[in-house]
């Protein structure tokens, strides 16, 4: 069968032409910080997008639409077929999947660029695009990871013909005596649970701009949460110097993982302004965006736990699968959902028999990539929902399950099933803060039926979550090969004011406070007397990037290194300058006194300016050289923060509609900097995993097609949806880290969607023992769960 197809996207299937009709849902969020960049004789780009989910291209037409007065110039992968979006990785027996920067004779999902247009303007390339003929002849397309795992007989149903199976990474772990505790246990709980495939969709798309100067310098500038990698990258895939390549990240309207990943459009408007010597501009409309920017989390668990009759926890056992879409995105890959998910297995507990499985399977829809939480998410839900019907099987309250099994104050350093090294924590404090705050067990002595007709539900859950993503944790998370440290540099000028180069990049998480913060604190300066470089290759230090709860610990350690190295040689001059001993000296709010003797002080300002300009004062050069700046390098183990959460909701038996009344969060992320700006991170996270818990999903039909590509069919919070957030905080400093700070950005997404499910089970625990084992937990599957209950009584 050979079907022609002259739109973009799935405007075929949607019925709407995008350039024409463009609701202000779609517009909603495009990247505003890099669209308002203007250059002279800036052009812009449209792409063609595959229509089709699995086909081959058979003819792609490019006569019409090259004669339009408007096209400057068309793209494909006749002009670039070599082009793809990641470096070989190695893991096991990994085969890596590359995803093309144009597609050449076959298309895998649909969204897919086959075409890049030029023109003056982006409805102009719009115009044009609609005028390339392509002849597609489609192939089977594999829809389920499940039944994409089943043998295929001919290649052409294949994702991609050189992984046979569809399965391109598999892994198997087991630790102590699984087989054994299972025989000797009083309860099994045997269930399959299913976690969605989500976008991150932030407030903002991607966007992109490339300018090629006439001096053979590019500058970028990227909707990226990883300036300098992506910077490197685009140097390899162009074969060109990477120190004539300046990236810069503005300001971002969210990424949270997504914008972590290394997209073919970053790749291909640098090769174009360099073709044509001109500025061009790309700004991702919302429908590209759902179709073309990373996914995540859709996994489907099959999982068992052994458990004793006082609740204790003997053994787990866990088969993932992971639809990883048709690439394997770069730099993290297919990969960063299903074994972070497997290793956090043991959250607080102490169990020692663990195994799990690990298979990621090529299915015909866009690729997955990192999304706060990563697969950690469907792991922790599977497991919490196993322990609620475990709960009630016993007749225990899951917070004393919680209990008898966490991981004592005395412990730590614990070691757990999948070799994790926790480093600190109290989660009985934590937990005891939580039921305090929320009088749980009061809550859970009353009926659930209320006078209005509603159920009331609670729920709690607990979370540890790896932070501080440098490469050792990676590794620790169960991916390998992944090289993740940091640089810093401070510097002092002759004014005495600092100048902290950082490689980190916030894009709402306040780093430029933060780390001025660090910095302040080290130095004993004004928190106004320093100013944070970020996001832009020229003006800032190598560094991997923003991600992964890293900021604070990597990004702060490393600036607090450095800042610590010139404090030293500030101490070291003033001691010689005030003619005191160096151990007597403090520095307070820029100013550098003798302990016990405040009046013997001089300013930092008064000794920067002596350092750099009187020879005749300073000390000598042989011991001291006068600069102060400091580069440093810090790559931590892993450190874990944990926390709990608690929801109180109402739901209505009749239609299944669910209201969240109360929502708690305890955490404790060690060294609190900035306790405004950790509670940001907390209610953020909290409203993402509301609703991955409650609304959202990606929904592909059969064909490969997208049916909810806007936000008017993909349901995201709002404030309607959510109470006012209550934050409380429990502080145990890590003792492996600088300052013993912990991360705490993807907290929420380890643990509120399972207080979510957990309090669906308790409103409906008069109907019986009936427990949430997909997400999103909505309307539907509460009134399934209602009829299910139905018919076991019959």
């Amino acid at each position: 069968m050979r079907t022609t197809s002259r739109v973009i996207g799935a405007t075929k299937h949607i019925g709407v032409s995008r350039k024409r009709v463009e609701d202000p849902l779609m517009l909603m969020g495009k990247a505003k910080f890099v669209a308002d960049i203007q250059l002279d004789g800036m052009l812009e780009i449209a792409f063609l997008r595959s229509s089709h989910a699995h086909a081959q291209i058979s003819r792609i037409d490019l006569e019409k639409a090259s004669k339009h007065p408007g096209c400057i110039k068309i793209y494909t992968s006749a002009d670039w077929d070599t082009g793809v979006t990641t470096f070989q990785q190695h893991q096991g027996n990994l085969q890596p999947v590359y995803m093309p920067f144009f597609a050449g004779e076959k298309v895998r999902f649909v969204g897919e660029i086959i075409a890049a247009v030029v023109a003056p303007s982006r409805y102009l390339a719009e115009d044009i695009v609609d005028l390339i003929e392509v002849d597609y002849e489609p192939s089977p397309v594999n829809f389920d990871a499940e039944e994409a795992m089943k043998p295929k007989r001919r290649e052409e149903e294949l994702v991609h013909a050189e992984i046979p199976g569809n399965v391109y990474f598999t892994d198997r772990f087991e630790k102590g005596d699984v087989a054994k505790a299972f025989r000797e246990a009083d309860v099994v709980v045997k269930e399959k649970v299913e976690a969605a495939r989500v976008s991150a969709a932030s407030m903002e798309t991607r966007g992109v701009i490339a300018d090629w100067a006439w001096d053979d310098t590019l500058t970028v500038w990227s909707s990226t949460q990883m300036p300098y990698p992506l910077r490197t990258h685009i140097a390899h895939a162009l074969q060109f110097p990477e120190q004539n390549i300046r990236v810069i990240a503005l300001h971002v309207g969210g990424g949270f993982g997504q914008k972590c990943v290394f997209y073919p459009e970053e790749f291909i408007l640098p090769w174009i302004a360099n073709d044509l010597r001109k500025p061009v501009k790309w700004i991702e409309d919302r429908r590209e965006h759902f179709l073309s920017a990373a996914h995540a989390k859709q996994m489907t668990m099959h999982m068992e736990v052994a458990m004793k009759k006082d609740g204790t926890i003997l053994a787990m056992k866990c088969k993932t699968i992971a639809d990883t879409g048709a690439y394997s995105e770069h730099p993290f890959g297919g990969l960063i959902d299903p074994c972070p998910g497997n290793a956090v297995l043991p959250g607080a507990f102490t169990v020692q028999n663990l195994q799990h499985e690990t298979i990621a399977v090529l299915t015909n829809k866009m690729g997955i990539g990192p999304y706060r939480g990563t697969g950690m998410s469907g792991t922790t839900f599977a497991r919490e929902m196993l322990l609620t019907k475990a709960a009630r099987l016993l007749n225990i309250d899951i917070a004393d399950i919680y209990y008898r099994n966490f991981i004592k104050k005395d412990e730590f350093p614990f070691l757990t099933a999948t070799n994790q090294t926790y480093d600190s924590g109290d989660y009985h404090q934590v937990l005891d803060k939580l039921l305090k705050l929320s009088e749980y067990r009061k809550l859970k002595q009353q009926p659930r039926s209320l006078s209005s007709g509603r159920l009331r539900g609670v729920g709690i859950s607990f979370f540890v979550e790896p932070t501080a993503w440098g490469s050792l944790a990676a590794e620790e998370c169960g991916v390998r090969g992944i090289t993740a440290h940091d640089t810093a540099t401070v510097e002092m000028d002759p004014s005495g004011k600092v100048t902290v180069r950082s490689g980190q990049f916030g894009h709402g998480q306040a780093t430029r406070t933060t780390l001025a913060q660090v910095a302040a604190e080290t130095l004993g300066v004004r928190f106004e007397d320093v100013r944070v470089h970020e996001g832009d290759t020229d003006r800032a230090a190598y560094g991997m990037g923003t991600f992964a709860s890293r900021s604070a610990v990597i990004g702060g350690g490393s600036v607090m290194r450095a800042a610590s190295d010139v404090r030293k040689k500030l101490l070291k001059i003033a001691a010689h300058v005030m003619e005191a001993n160096e151990a007597d000296l403090n520095i307070d709010e820029g100013v550098v006194f003798v302990r016990g003797s405040p009046d013997r002080c001089m300013t930092v300002a008064e000794l920067a300016h002596i350092t750099f300009f009187d020879r005749f004062r300073r000390p000598s050069t042989d011991d001291v050289e006068p600069v102060l700046s400091s580069t440093r390098h810090y790559d931590p183990p892993l450190t874990y923060s944990n926390g709990s959460h608690f929801v109180m909701i109402e739901l209505d038996p009749q239609t299944g509609e669910i209201q969240i009344k109360r929502i708690i969060a305890v955490e404790d992320c060690g060294t609190v900097i900035n306790p405004q700006v950790v509670e940001g991170q907390m209610r953020g996270g909290i409203s993402q995993g509301i609703g991955m818990a409650m609304l959202e999903s990606l929904e592909y039909d059969k064909n490969g097609q997208l049916s909810n590509a806007s936000f008017m069919d993909y349901l995201v919070p709002n404030a309607l949806t959510l109470p006012d957030i209550e934050c409380a905080h429990v502080s145990t400093p890590s003792p492996v880290t600088e300052g013993g700070i912990k991360g705490c950005g993807e907290a929420a997404m380890l643990s509120i969607h399972c207080a979510f499910g957990n309090a669906v089970a308790d409103a409906l625990s008069d109907f019986g023992i009936l427990v949430p084992m997909s997400m999103p937990i909505g309307p539907q599957q509460v009134l399934d769960l209602i009829r299910e209950a139905g018919t076991a009584k019959q």
